[in-house]
């Protein structure tokens, strides 16, 4: 009889643990979409450019900026990119880490992440993934895909239109 009582118990015990434990791997995290403009604008010059035998320009450390000026988001922003161009048929490759200071509703705070994007004639289009890393954005994650139109030399002013999801992990 004791033992049986055991067993019972051990075996309450083990479903409420897995009852728990599948709650806590089941919980909704949030997915709430987003979208809006920014420019961006390139600053200085890489830090290392060449041209290879292929015509290929390469650019190493473009410093940029960029202000969200519609939109989901408000706030500034900074990245470092790479480039791979052919100006013969202006396509071309891009890939970066960025630094994002955003409001989003009544949450603000930093998000951090990496870009990648191809060119082709007048245009970049692309993804960017970020982490948030301080402020209400901590343990957030962005995903955005967006699309750049060159209006002029490095320097001008570019607009941007994006749109991708916030994670909260959170279910907040």
């Amino acid at each position: 009889m004791k033992k049986t009582r055991t067993k019972i118990l051990a075996g309450v015990v083990l479903f409420a643990a897995v009852l728990l434990i599948t709650g806590i791997v089941w919980a909704k995290a949030t997915k709430t979409p987003i979208s809006g403009k920014q420019t961006v604008q390139v600053i200085g010059p890489p830090v290392r450019e060449w041209v290879d035998d292929e015509g290929i320009a390469h650019y190493r450390g473009f410093p940029s900026v960029f202000v969200f000026v519609s939109g989901d988001l408000d706030g500034t922003g900074s990245s470092v990119v790479n480039v791979n161009y052919d100006p013969a048929t202006g396509n071309g490759d891009e890939s970066g880490a960025a630094t994002i200071n955003v409001n989003w509703g009544d949450l603000e705070g930093t998000f951090e992440g990496h870009l990648t994007g191809t060119y082709a004639k007048g245009f970049s289009t692309g993804t960017a993934v970020y982490h948030g890393i301080s402020g209400d954005f901590e343990g957030m994650k962005m995903m955005l895909s967006y699309i750049t139109t060159f209006t002029g030399p490095p320097g001008t002013v570019w607009p941007v239109t994006f749109q991708g999801i916030i994670l909260d992990p959170h279910g907040e």
